[in-house]
């Protein structure tokens, strides 16, 4: 068995690839920052016994990094795949957006994941083999009102990533970028959302909250992206980019629109805006329910 250590492995996205992996022929080492918010997974581990591993990891900590890779280094010899899934998201103007929760962002969703893949290259390159997956998002390559740190943080690590593929190409080892798009998982409730009817940013605010509250009832399902996931460590064609997702046409059609359309579309009235955004993506803002 190839040995995958994921991180942010409770919820989401990183809960659906530890169960479809160890499924699917891998040993999986499910890294969890607060072991209170293990239930779920030990169950299911202990219902269909599967070669799932928990440990307590802090991806904003190095001695936690260090001690974990450590330990499955000296437990089973290798690190085969690292799964970097473990983040934050945001919802403010970038004038208003505390410094402390944007610091906070990018040392989970991007010092995260460097400090882990420097801990396991060593490793990987000894033996002339590995994977390493970075979690992206649709937002990793198109940047969208009301969400600038978010975006900075996941177009850092779609740039990271392409490096180090260059880099460590010629040692065996692979690189793989997952680009979600709007996944059905708990990280919205987690969100720290500053709404304020008053502030000069509200147009943004809405205009942000739009699109969420358009795709959440019509989100991808955490456990049709574990099955990308899994493709993509096995396919006999590999790629760098795997994009997978409810709103994945930003991307696809995002290239296609000068930045000055782009940009003059937030200037427009509510109902003008929706049509203009339908028109460039093909995504109708309004809310399912209605």
């Amino acid at each position: 068995m190839d040995n995958c250590l994921i991180t942010g492995a409770n919820t989401g996205i990183g809960f659906a690839t530890s169960v479809y992996l160890a499924r699917h022929g891998f040993r999986v080492h499910a890294a969890i920052r607060d072991f209170s918010r293990s239930e779920k997974l030990q169950k299911v581990i202990e219902k269909e016994k599967l070669p799932i591993l928990m440990h307590q990891l802090d991806v904003t900590d190095l001695d936690s990094i260090s001690q974990v890779v450590t330990k499955i280094e000296d437990d089973e010899g290798r690190v085969d795949v690292l799964i970097n899934n473990a983040g934050l998201s945001n919802a403010c103007p970038m004038e208003l957006y505390p410094e402390d929760e944007h610091r906070l962002l990018f040392e989970t969703n991007y010092w995260g994941p460097v400090h882990l893949t420097q801990a396991v290259l060593p490793g990987m390159r000894a033996q002339g083999r590995g994977t390493i997956v970075n979690m992206s998002s649709i937002l990793g390559r198109v940047a969208v009102v009301n969400q600038a740190a978010y975006c900075a943080s996941k177009f850092a690590i779609e740039a990271f990533s392409e490096s180090l593929a260059l880099e460590v190409s010629p040692m065996g080892i692979r690189i793989i970028i997952i680009e979600p798009g709007v996944i059905a998982t708990p990280i919205f409730e987690k969100t720290p959302v500053h709404y304020d009817k008053s502030s000069p940013y509200r147009q943004a605010m809405r205009q942000g909250g739009r699109f969420y509250r358009a795709a959440i009832p019509r989100a991808t399902p955490p456990e049709e992206l574990a099955k990308i996931i899994g493709e993509a460590l096995t396919d006999k064609h590999p790629r760098l980019r795997w994009l997978h997702g409810y709103g994945a046409s930003l991307v696809e059609k995002r290239p296609n629109i000068p930045d000055e359309d782009y940009i003059s579309m937030t200037e427009l009235d509510d109902g003008s805006y929706n049509a203009r955004f339908e028109e460039f993506f093909g995504i109708d803002l309004t809310p399912e329910s209605s």
